[in-house]
């Protein structure tokens, strides 16, 4: 073996190991169909139209009705009818109407569910309610119909982009947040228990007679992010291409496919960065039971990142976006607003660029002196007093 390019070796094995084991093939084409899944489900539900059938007991009642129909929101079907109480009932009763609009002596409405009443159904006949009964008083005023406002005068806004915009940086971040989350531990811990095998079982030290430790690492490491970034564009590739070739038209594809691009960058380094966490861990460690109580710490900072992805706006995802690691989802999900200057994610990316060199400096460092002691486990203090 070329002590040279020894690392090729190693990343190649550690490639050809993964890829022959079923556990992370099962893996890998069950996110896919989720993946595809979950866009086509979303295309369904945007496409749905919500039909409502309500009856009118009475005059005032059928022309809150009337405003409701005339002014529906998107994907609300409503059709209306006018008869008597006692039949709207019979009707509501026998599930023929979804319910039923009345007033009684003293003037007050009530909309009539058999079960439940939809929410929206229910915001959209009292917002019409307030439409009608205002048209009244005014009219009484002596004010003329055409001058009174309308529903349909409001227009709505966001001063952050708009709500389809919202829609798609929420759904996309919570992609990108579980397709980070699933690399780290998917390819990051094998990383860890593979030192520990090599450890336990003596064969680091048959490497190490022929090639430099140094090299080990970096195949181990270099193996495992091709693999983990492999995967990770392929589960891009296969998610657009369901969403481009669509029957239903899904908005914005453009922007998260140019964002898409960025977050396999800030998703490489990052990954970078957690692979030299994950295998200094595992050379301190001596067994498995060690690993588990050892990355507790880097399992709590992934799950954060998580729910950072998820949850996280403002001022917050501004200064995650330049933390390392945290930086990997909010910066992409920040690009996904399409508000953010281009310096930002360069200058994010150079912060990452700089926090890879030094952990993965430090992690080789850790790893050279700790990964052939045997006897129990190290502390960080106590591998760096071990003499090389």
């Amino acid at each position: 073996m070329n002590p040279r390019t020894g690392w090729r070796i190693v990343a190649l094995r550690e490639i050809e190991t993964k890829v022959r084991d079923r556990a992370f093939v099962l893996t890998t084409l069950g996110t896919l169909a989720l993946i595809i899944g979950s866009i086509v489900v979303a295309g369904m539900l945007s496409a749905r139209t919500a039909s409502y059938l309500v009856i009118a007991t009475d005059e005032t009642s059928f022309q809150v009705l009337a405003e409701a129909r005339d002014t529906p929101p998107e994907g609300i079907d409503l059709s209306i009818l006018r008869m008597a109480q006692s039949a709207a009932e019979q009707r509501l009763e026998q599930e023929q109407v979804t319910a039923f609009l009345g007033t009684d002596d003293q003037g007050r409405f009530t909309l009539t569910g058999k079960d439940t009443v939809p929410g929206e159904l229910r915001k959209l006949i009292g917002d019409s309610l307030s439409t009608v009964l205002t048209e009244q008083l005014l009219q009484q005023q002596g004010v003329a119909d055409a001058e009174l406002p309308r529903a349909s005068d409001l227009r709505v806004a966001q001063l952050d982009g708009d709500a389809d915009r919202s829609s798609m940086v929420r759904a996309m971040a919570l992609i990108f947040s579980f397709l980070f989350y699933m690399a780290s531990l998917m390819f990051g811990m094998p990383i860890a228990n593979s030192v520990i095998e090599e450890k336990q079982n003596r064969v680091v030290e048959i490497l190490a007679s022929a090639i430099p430790l140094r090299q080990l690492l970096a195949g181990k490491i270099l193996g495992n992010v091709v693999l983990a970034l492999l995967q990770l564009l392929l589960f891009l590739a296969i998610g657009l291409a369901a969403a481009y070739l669509s029957p239903i038209e899904l908005p914005f594809l453009g922007v998260v496919s140019q964002v898409a691009g960025w977050f396999v960058v800030f998703f490489l380094g990052g990954f970078l960065l957690l692979a030299g966490v994950w295998a200094a861990l595992g050379s301190l460690a001596t067994r498995t039971e060690d690993l588990q109580q050892s990355s507790g710490p880097i399992i709590a900072v992934l799950m954060a990142v998580l729910f950072l992805g998820l949850y996280a706006s403002g001022q917050l995802l501004v200064v995650a976006s330049y933390i390392p690691i945290a930086s990997s989802v909010a910066m992409p999900i920040r690009l996904l607003s399409g508000e953010v200057p281009w310096w930002e994610p360069a200058l994010s990316l150079g912060i990452m660029a700089l926090s890879c060199w030094v952990v993965l400096r430090f992690a080789e460092r850790i790893y050279r002196r700790a990964v052939m002691h045997t006897e129990g486990t190290l502390s960080i203090k106590k591998a760096l007093q071990i003499q090389l």
